[in-house]
């Protein structure tokens, strides 16, 4: 099974949590220990999300520095419209959705929906 998903999201975990661009070396210091990896490997994983278009790059000396093109919160209600985009039948993948969620969850949903 390959990592890459679970280094994509540590790295953009990273940048998520840092209010300035980060070259792939001050990404590489911040990642946790547990998911530490090579300088190379953090930049082709970095260069490989700017290609899907999830982070920006701006010139940093020799090297780029990376910053997200969406804030956590917006990035989760992407991913979450691309599944819903794959599930055929869009209010049923929504009911077995908020069924999965917390009734305090579903009180907030109720919330925001009566009030837009």
């Amino acid at each position: 099974m390959s990592r890459s998903p679970f280094l994509e999201n540590a790295i953009m975990d990273v940048l998520w949590t840092t209010d300035m661009p980060l070259t792939p070396g001050g990404v590489q210091e911040r990642l946790p220990e547990e998911r530490r990896v090579e300088y190379t490997t953090v930049m082709t994983v970095l260069a490989r999300l700017w290609k899907k278009g999830r982070l920006t790059r701006e010139r940093d000396g020799r090297a780029y520095a990376y910053r997200p093109v969406l804030n956590r919160s917006e990035h989760a209600a992407r991913r979450m419209e691309e599944i819903l985009e794959t599930a055929g039948d869009r209010s049923t993948a929504l009911a077995r959705f908020t069924e999965q969620l917390s009734a305090s969850e579903r009180k907030k949903l109720r919330a925001f929906l009566e009030h837009e």
